[in-house]
């Protein structure tokens, strides 16, 4: 069942119609757009203020007041910066209360790459669709969202050895990653969608969840993307390489990516061994 959209307060709606439209506006993917929906929407219905009459101390009150992870903390803090600053930019507040909200420290999360016995076992009782799910996230480093995006007759293309995917990322950022032969051939047989929306357009983000979920045992499709990067760092040491095929903007998102590979961290055991 899908879940409810929340509704924002009356009050707030004129001002986050004009903004979400700035962001469409900006080249703002709809996914991000939806993202900033949510995070606003639910802040308008916890803090209950007019959003011209919102104090900083609010804004700090609510950020500091749910049990967030660092990266979920950052996110929604970006999420009122950027909203407030763009009231007082456009002449809609008088002041800028973003300019007083406190940064959030990056989490240091911990690489979760899915083991490959899980992959071959989700494989198994895979259907298509989903077995294409899990080559993309695992042999091309997608995220859930691109996945839905991939139209085969338009982004399967040629390179100069083989097959390439153009890849539709984050704030409509495009890459390129290359494709395994046999997967390039299954995904030139869709002429539309990969994953077709019931009435039009694609599917949405929680679609692969649903189906990754019921055969990933406990693992969640993100975790393909770190054996992703994780297996290319353990093959090329190249992490300029790997940051490029994984859309990432800085180095330091992709190192939290990376696993230590198990053969250079059981070679470090043996050196350090004092057995005879």
């Amino acid at each position: 069942m899908a879940q409810k959209q929340l509704q924002a307060p009356h009050d707030w709606v004129p001002f986050l119609n004009d903004y979400f439209e700035s962001l469409q506006a900006g080249g703002q993917s709809p996914h991000s757009v939806d993202t900033r929906r949510r995070q606003l929407t639910r802040f308008a219905l916890d803090v209950q203020r007019s959003p011209l009459k919102v104090t900083a101390d609010d804004a700090i009150h609510w950020l500091a007041s749910h049990e967030w992870k660092a990266e979920t903390r950052k996110t929604n803090k970006n999420a009122l910066s950027r909203f407030f600053y763009w009231l007082a930019a456009t002449g809609r507040r008088a002041d800028d209360i973003s300019k007083a909200l406190p940064s959030v420290k990056p989490g240091k999360a911990v690489p979760h790459p899915c083991p490959d016995k899980v992959i071959i076992a989700a494989m198994r009782k895979a259907t298509e669709g989903e077995q294409i799910m899990l080559r993309l996230g695992a042999e091309c480093g997608l995220r859930r969202e691109e996945m839905t995006r991939v139209y085969p007759s338009r982004d399967v293309v040629d390179d100069l050895i083989g097959s390439s995917l153009i890849v539709h990322g984050k704030g409509n950022k495009e890459r390129i990653v290359p494709l395994p032969d046999d997967l390039a051939k299954i995904l030139r047989t869709f002429p539309d969608w990969l994953y077709p929306g019931r009435w039009s357009g694609h599917v949405e983000p929680s679609y692969i969840t649903k189906h990754l979920g019921r055969i990933m045992g406990g693992w969640n499709p993100h975790s393909l993307r770190h054996r992703y990067a994780t297996t290319l760092w353990e093959e090329t040491h190249d992490i300029l390489l790997i940051s490029k095929l994984l859309g990432h903007e800085s180095v330091e998102t992709t190192q939290r990516y990376i696993f230590m590979p198990e053969k250079e961290l059981r070679r470090g055991m043996s050196a350090l061994s004092l057995s005879a």
